[in-house]
């Protein structure tokens, strides 16, 4: 979660662009496989809700792709006539303070960015490629690429896709993978995937939660209040278990710069007792979200377990007190009682799903850009920012337990539930 921290260093102004070597697997060549037409079919009842998002698992030197879903009630022309001018993302992201246009070839354009907040200033190049339906295919959609070649975030690549869903509404795909690894001397340092996928989401929720606002608001249409309080999302982890093989799942009920929460869907192969028993340990799931973590006892009352927790980072650290309990419909609670997340409350549910794995999901409301003042720069920037943040330490989360869990024995595991 905290790794986000260290985005003060990497967003000096001095930060130098100079670019090293890229891996084997590089953002900009590999392939990025979005959902399929089965999984959209899946996924497009959900998006009432909220956003839909798959974070791959890491494999090896790449690192892993990002997938969002959102419905837009917007005709799809319109939707595509915004992502296909860069110089008018400055009207909806309130960040970004310049696009240029450079050479054209063809059908693919250059531009350079330029991001100001009152702390940083982070500069861009990238192209852009749009390809447009041929006239009677326009069910098919438009699709926008973007290659970052180089910048303060890195190089990468992200995918858009605009598929019409009648006259008046669209569905909104984007897939992309970032890797700001090598982006500037600090970064070269760190090396850190983590922290590549962490701003990666938060860009890219920002990004289509400024789309998606600005197009409905051109259209007329005013979305339905978000509601107030946790909830368990309409969400049965058991029909997504072949997507979580893929990865861990998002479902972010936001709109515009407000959230009402995050949710997570996870899957691991370890027995329901196995993974109870990690989440219900403070100090054995608190070491494992990131390098210098720790969590000490307090209390031991009939509310709960009270600890304190720490994140020691080179010049910045950060902590505070939280309370686990197990209510008595299984549920595990987590709540921020002091210190940076102070007001925090997170939920988790286990199932065992149809190969005999164990799927957990975990609903939140957070607010991470409140944890320290670097982070809160980010969000006052452009608030949106925020429910991207917010996705990122759900991942953490969902990460930190499977890693704890590989120091489990798969005692009693069949072979099936790989």
């Amino acid at each position: 979660m905290l790794r986000l921290l260290f985005i003060a260093l990497l967003l000096s102004p001095a930060a130098a662009l100079a670019q090293t070597p890229r891996p084997a697997h590089d953002a900009l060549e590999a392939p990025l496989r979005g959902f399929s037409r089965a999984e959209l079919r899946r996924i497009e009842p959900l998006l009432d809700q909220g956003i839909f998002g798959l974070v791959e698992t890491r494999e090896g030197e790449l690192l892993p792709g990002i997938h969002l879903a959102a419905r837009v009630h917007a005709p799809a022309e319109a939707v595509t006539a915004l992502l296909a001018e860069p110089t008018r993302y400055p009207e909806i992201m309130p960040a970004l303070d310049a696009v240029t246009m450079r050479e054209e070839t063809g059908q693919t354009r250059g531009f350079s960015w330029q991001w100001r907040t009152s702390v940083f200033t982070l500069g861009g190049d990238a192209m852009i490629t749009v390809y447009r339906p041929r006239p009677g295919q326009e069910r098919r959609g438009a699709r926008i690429v973007v290659e970052r070649t180089e910048g303060d975030l890195g190089h990468g690549r992200e995918v858009w896709r605009v598929l019409p869903r009648g006259p008046r509404e669209s569905l909104l795909l984007l897939s992309t993978r970032m890797d700001i690894r090598g982006a500037n001397p600090v970064t070269r340092q760190m090396r850190n995937a983590a922290l590549s996928r962490s701003i990666n989401l938060a860009m890219s929720f920002g990004m289509l939660l400024r789309l998606q606002e600005a197009m409905e608001a051109e259209a007329g249409w005013r979305p339905p209040a978000l509601g107030d309080g946790l909830h368990r999302p309409r969400i049965e982890p058991a029909a997504f278990e072949a997507m979580m093989r893929r990865g861990d799942l998002l479902l972010v009920e936001a709109r515009g710069d407000a959230m009402r929460q995050a949710t997570v869907l996870t899957r691991y192969n370890r027995t329901e007792e196995q993974v109870r028993g990690i989440m219900l340990n403070p100090v054995a799931f608190a070491q494992a979200l990131i390098q210098g973590s720790s969590a000490t006892l307090t209390e031991e009352t009939e509310d709960g377990t009270r600890f304190d927790w720490r994140v020691d980072l080179p010049l910045i650290g950060t902590g505070g007190a939280m309370i686990l309990r197990e209510r008595e419909d299984a549920v595990v609670e987590l709540e921020a009682t002091d210190g940076a997340l102070a007001g925090g409350r997170w939920e988790f549910e286990t199932t065992r799903l149809p190969s005999g794995a164990t799927g957990v999901i975990g609903w939140a409301s957070f607010d991470v850009g409140t944890a320290n003042f670097l982070l809160r720069a980010i969000v006052d920037a452009d608030e949106s920012f925020r429910t991207g943040l917010t996705a990122a330490t759900q991942i953490m989360f969902a990460r930190a337990l499977r890693i704890r869990l590989r120091r489990v024995p798969a005692t009693g595991i069949h072979r099936h539930m790989r």
